[in-house]
Parts: C-alpha cells; sequence; structure tokens
C-alpha cells in the first residue's frame, strides 16, 4: 500500500491525556513558579513516553475559546476543557514545599467514567523538580491507554538535564502575567540552558502572539529534529510563514509534514498557502475536502472548504459548505457574508434573504455586498490539535438563549448598545421567541424609545400571551401618552388577572 493511500485512510487522533496546573497546597508568592514548571515538564515527559498529551498552550487556548476565565479551575470546567481539546483523561494535582523539599501528589481523571485515581505522590529536593516530573510522568504513562512506546531505561535516559534555575526561570515565566514578563523570563532561561527546547517552544508561541513571525520562525528552527517538541516547532513555523506571506514555503513546510502524519490542521494550513500560493499547482479545495472528510463538524474547517471553492469558482460548492459552516457556527459573520456572495454568484432569489442574515448578524460587513475575493477570509488553524467546542449541537434557539443571557448580563453593567446588538441577534435567529422581544423592548423602554418597545411588546404578546406582558404594554402605552390605549389594554389584563396591580395603577392614574 503506498504512503499516499494510508495518509488517505489515516485513523482519528488518540485521545490525549490533558495536565492541568498544579495547584499549592499553601500558597506561598515565593513558589508560585513550581506549579507551571512541575506540570509543563510532565506534560513534556508524557510525550517523550509517547502518550498524546494537551498541554498549558492548549489548555490556554481551549479556555480562550470557551471564555473561561484564566483562574483556578473547577472540576466542571476542567472537564469542558478536555471535551473541548478530545482528551479522555486529565491529570491534577498539588504541590508543596517545606523548606528545600518538594512533595507532587497527582490524580488522574478519566473524563468519560467520571471516576478518580489514587494519589501518584513523588518527593525530593526542591532542585530537582526537574527530575521528579519527568519521573512522575512515566507511572502516569504506564496509567495510559497508550502504553509507553519505550523501555524504563530509555524513558529515563531521555530526561532533560537542567539547571534548576533554568527551570525556575522558565516556571516563573510561566507565572507571570505580563507579555514583556514572559519573555524576559523564557529568554533567561534559554540563556542558562540552550538545549531548553521546551522553553524555547515557548518563547516560539509568545513571539507569534506578539505578531514577531520572522523572529519566531527563527527561534523555531534552532529546535532539533529529534526531541519530542520537533513536531510542534515546525508546524507553528508553518503558522509563522503564512502570517507573513511565504505561502510556498509553507506549502513545502506542511506536505512534508503530512508525510510524517495526515492530520485536518495540517491539511487545512498547506491548503491555505496553496490558495494562495501562485507557485503551486492544485487546488486548495482538495487538501480541505480531505481535511473535512477527518473532522466533518469543525466549523473553520468547513468555512475555509467553502471559501476555497468560491476563490476557484464553484460556487455552488461555495455554497453547500457555507450552509454546514453556518449551521455549526449561526453567529459567524464571515461565513454569513460568503454564503451571501455564493448565493449571489448564482443568481438564486435566496440572495436577497442571506444578504437580510448579514444586515442582521454582521452590520459590520454590509458594505460587502459584491464579492471581492483578494480579501484574506481564509483561517489559519494555529494548533494542530482541532478544538471541538461543539457548536454544531446547539440549534438556532439555542444560540438565540445565549445572547439573551449575555445581553441580560449587558443590562447590568448598564450597556444598553451592548445588549440592543445582541438582542437583534437573536431576534434574527429565532425571530417568534417571546421572551427575545420582551427583552428587546425593556432595553427600548429604558434607553426611552417607547415607540420600538411597544413595536417589541406587541411582537412577544403575538407570539405568546401572557396577562403581565399585556400589563407592561399598558404601562408604557401610559408613558407614552396614549392613555386611552393603555386604560383598554389594562382592562384585558385585569378580565383574566383580577390581582395584577400594574395594570390597576394604570387604571386607577389620571
Amino acid at each position: 500500500m503506498t504512503v499516499a493511500l494510508l495518509a488517505l485512510l489515516a485513523a482519528p487522533p488518540a485521545p490525549a491525556t490533558l495536565v492541568l496546573p498544579f495547584d499549592p497546597v499553601e500558597a506561598n508568592p515565593e513558589h508560585v513558579w513550581v506549579g507551571p514548571a512541575a506540570s509543563e515538564l510532565l506534560a513534556r515527559g508524557l510525550a517523550v513516553a509517547g502518550v498524546p498529551v494537551a498541554g498549558r498552550a492548549e489548555r490556554l487556548r481551549a479556555q480562550a475559546a470557551l471564555e473561561l476565565p484564566q483562574v483556578s479551575l473547577t472540576r466542571a470546567t476542567s472537564l469542558r476543557i478536555a471535551e473541548a481539546l478530545g482528551a479522555n483523561r486529565l491529570v491534577t494535582g498539588t504541590y508543596a514545599v517545606q523548606g528545600a523539599q518538594l512533595t507532587l501528589s497527582l490524580r488522574l481523571l478519566d473524563a468519560e467514567r467520571a471516576s478518580l485515581s489514587s494519589p501518584i505522590v513523588a518527593s525530593g529536593p526542591l532542585e530537582t523538580l526537574s527530575d521528579l516530573a519527568h519521573g512522575v510522568a512515566w507511572d502516569v504513562a504506564l496509567a495510559s491507554s497508550t502504553p509507553p512506546g519505550m523501555s524504563r531505561a530509555a524513558f529515563f535516559s531521555r530526561r532533560p538535564s537542567l539547571s534548576f534555575e533554568a527551570v525556575k526561570a522558565y516556571g516563573r515565566s510561566l507565572a507571570a502575567h505580563r507579555a514583556a514578563a514572559r519573555l524576559r523570563l523564557v529568554r533567561d532561561a534559554l540563556n542558562l540552558a540552550p538545549q531548553f527546547h521546551e522553553a524555547r517552544l515557548t518563547l516560539g508561541q509568545l513571539l507569534r502572539e506578539a505578531g514577531e513571525f520572522s523572529a519566531a520562525y527563527e527561534t523555531l528552527n534552532r529546535i532539533p529534529a529529534d526531541v519530542p517538541e520537533a513536531r510542534a516547532a515546525r508546524y507553528l513555523q508553518g503558522v509563522a510563514l503564512l502570517e507573513v506571506g511565504r505561502y510556498h514555503d509553507a506549502s513545502r513546510l506542511y506536505g512534508s509534514l503530512a508525510e510524517g502524519e495526515v492530520t485536518p490542521a495540517v491539511l487545512n494550513n498547506e491548503a491555505l498557502a496553496v490558495l494562495r500560493s501562485p507557485e503551486d499547482d492544485g487546488r486548495a479545495s482538495d487538501l480541505l475536502r480531505r481535511a473535512v472528510d477527518m473532522a466533518p463538524a469543525h466549523a473553520d474547517l468547513l468555512f475555509n472548504l467553502g471559501w476555497a471553492l468560491l476563490v476557484e469558482g464553484d460556487a455552488e460548492g461555495a455554497e453547500f459548505s457555507m450552509r454546514e459552516a453556518v449551521r455549526h457556527a449561526p453567529l459567524d459573520p464571515q461565513a454569513r457574508v460568503v454564503l451571501a456572495w455564493a448565493l449571489r454568484r448564482q443568481g438564486g432569489a435566496e440572495y436577497d434573504s442571506a444578504w437580510k442574515a448579514v444586515v442582521a448578524l454582521a452590520p459590520v460587513y454590509q458594505t460587502l455586498t459584491r464579492p471581492d475575493l483578494t480579501r484574506h477570509f481564509e483561517r489559519i488553524v494555529p494548533a494542530e490539535r482541532l478544538l471541538d467546542l461543539d457548536r454544531g449541537g446547539r440549534s438556532e434557539a439555542e444560540v438565540a438563549a445565549g445572547l439573551v443571557g449575555k445581553a441580560q448580563r449587558l443590562v447590568r453593567t448598564g450597556d444598553l448598545p451592548g445588549a440592543l446588538a445582541e438582542l437583534t441577534r437573536a431576534a434574527y435567529l429565532d425571530p417568534y421567541a417571546s421572551g427575545v422581544h420582551t427583552q428587546l423592548a425593556r432595553v427600548h423602554r429604558a434607553r426611552g424609545d417607547r415607540e420600538l418597545a411597544l413595536n417589541e411588546l406587541r411582537m412577544a404578546l403575538w407570539s405568546r400571551e401572557d396577562p403581565a406582558l399585556r400589563a407592561e404594554l399598558a404601562a408604557v402605552l401610559k408613558e407614552a401618552g396614549r392613555t386611552a390605549e393603555a386604560r383598554v389594554e389594562a382592562e384585558k389584563v385585569l378580565k383574566a388577572d383580577p390581582g395584577n396591580e400594574t395594570a390597576r395603577k394604570v387604571l386607577q392614574s389620571p
């Protein structure tokens, strides 16, 4: 069987082990760096043993995508992050520093069975943190569904030889809150230990996040090909090449990675390089179809396939893919725009309704009525492990309910324009939901727009008769000086609900 055919038949990635940050038994600012350093070095040890692992960078990306704050994680939020990363096991733990002694206590949480293992404990001098983390990684790997791919002796021969000061500087970098401090401290770690490849990978990630793409590429280029960090480094180099427009080089790099292992993210980024490179033959959509076959519910892959098909001149195929993208991510503004463009290219009658969706859900794009294929709408996947945010599992009504909740939080903070924007989007997605129109009415009323409030209240009552809502309508009519109409509505309310105080006040007031 050829390598190409084997690649086409590539199995989905094995579930990963998510390493969570270790918490202190007793908070001490002097040792705040220990937890981040220990968890990252443990994750590296698991990677050496051949266990698929999701480390700190992937966890932070998932937290950001799920809009979870950077605080200590609860069991529930940890499981949400694990689900998004395709991890079926979590490593949780604590650390304690007493004098010069360090104790790590870890547990394995099976996300599918919700079962917790007995503690795995390792103790030793604080200065041996690197060796302790590497050693305990072997115990975790033995309990994995993916057993270590080497002997114990071979595993321990690959433990990193790092000075304590380098490990401490690295941990302090991970614990720092300011980007400048993170960069300075991780560079300190590398100055102390130039062979500290995990720190060099972190530096490359930080430089990329800071927009220093060429510097990130050169930094990552110094990571050797035979270390656990090599593939992640090459992948990030490809991202940097795409960001600076070196498309042909990016295409070759991702093609090389695909020869080793085909993943949806590699195929996606290779396709984006092909799409924009005048030097490359072939169709980006062919690569993206393979990526979508491997991850059929991933909204960004579906979007990129639709965008590539439109750029390549296949408006019908673009429409099909974009409809799937919109189904999985109803609030995606660019997907709405590209779907409308695909319909316009076909000359179908559905274009008008598609463009109304753009105006309602993505007003910033409402001037782009004509397709502009020079725009770089394509989406780079920044890390090889895809995020599954389960957006496809939510109906438009469920998405609308989420927007209403967000709007209510904005109202509580006094941000009425922001609340109005969220509710307008919710009304487009679920136009017959009484609750959406009720909230819109209350925001309009708070802004002094009584006529708009009245319109929304009538829409809410059309969707669902409710004496309390009708009493609210009567009150707004009274405020607007439409006393006769207000009395009529109040009388209707009292027939259905004789004890309604709002309606009674409307009738009693002059």
